[in-house]
């Protein structure tokens, strides 16, 4: 059960008097964070403390600071009349049909909304998340790269949760760092995980090149869509068009090379590293504005 899966099934819930709450361990602003970019309109309740989660049991056993994935049904008595607890998360459809059979109008038929795509952190699809490990070459400067290497540990050890909970004390502790370079780092971190070897050596160099090839085709075509909104008559617009034609192919190309070999590149776990590690990053950057006002 995702929260989006709820928001975009909530009239559903509605309809049977039932209401919606999530409950993290993530401070109130990242709650809210989460709210915006999810446009979730039920309560998303923050626990830091986890009186919530104790209460329930739901505390993770290998990593404390965060809870088991759990959904409960509760009704007006607080009898819980369903649970799940880190196992596969239930859809919709279980939650409802165990509504139904507790309200004693099972089975019954109903309108299921068509699923939606939620909004999701950048980058979106596998070649933005080439472009990001190819721009960053570098750590920004006001990192700690002692620090960054034990979240690189953790993250090369399968700790992803750790690597996360290390990563917010990393951000939380770069206070001279700028918003942009707080970013770059979680596509620093994909780069070192999915493109460096052990001894500090690039590996799929080819994917790199690629990257930066896509970028050089994106400013072309960026560049002559410029000239075309500025072409001073037919003839200058006719060339210009003539040339963004080419880009274009070449831009086509240059992604055929790409979607052959993300899977061997592994791109889809590198979007989703920069997206985790990126949430992390925009929470510390909300925090140091609220500080600064």
């Amino acid at each position: 059960m995702q929260l989006g899966e709820l928001q975009n099934q909530i009239d559903r819930f509605t309809r049977r008097n039932v209401s919606i709450v999530a409950i993290s361990v993530d401070s109130p602003s990242d709650s809210l964070a989460m709210l915006d970019r999810l446009g979730l309109t039920y309560p998303l309740a923050s626990d830091p403390q986890q009186q919530m989660v104790k209460a329930y049991r739901v505390q993770n056993p290998d990593t404390q600071e965060l809870a088991l994935h759990a959904v409960y049904i509760v009704d007006e008595q607080r009898t819980i009349l369903y649970r799940k607890v880190a196992l596969r998360r239930p859809t919709s459809n279980e939650l409802i049909d165990a509504i139904d059979a507790h309200q004693g109008r099972y089975p019954q038929t109903d309108n299921v909304q068509p699923r939606r795509r939620a909004n999701v952190a950048y980058p979106q699809n596998n070649f933005q998340a080439l472009l990001e490990v190819a721009s960053v070459t570098t750590l920004p400067p006001s990192i700690d790269a002692k620090q960054l290497a034990s979240v690189l540990s953790l993250i090369k050890q399968r700790k992803s949760d750790d690597a996360l909970i290390a990563y917010k004390q990393l951000m939380a502790q770069s206070t001279q760092a700028s918003p942009e370079e707080l970013l770059a780092t979680a596509s620093w971190i994909a780069r070192q995980v999915f493109f460096t070897d052990d001894d500090g050596e690039t590996k799929n160099k080819s994917a790199l090149i690629l990257g930066e090839e896509l970028e050089q085709r994106l400013s072309a075509i960026r560049r002559l869509n410029s000239e075309l909104k500025n072409a001073a008559n037919a003839t200058v617009k006719d060339q210009v068009l003539q040339r963004l034609s080419t880009a274009r192919a070449l831009l086509a190309r240059t992604q055929a090379s790409i979607s052959k070999q993300a899977d061997s590149w592994s791109l889809r776990f590198v979007k989703t590293t920069i997206r985790s590690f990126r949430e992390v990053a925009r929470a510390a950057t909300r925090k140091t504005k609220s500080v600064a006002l």
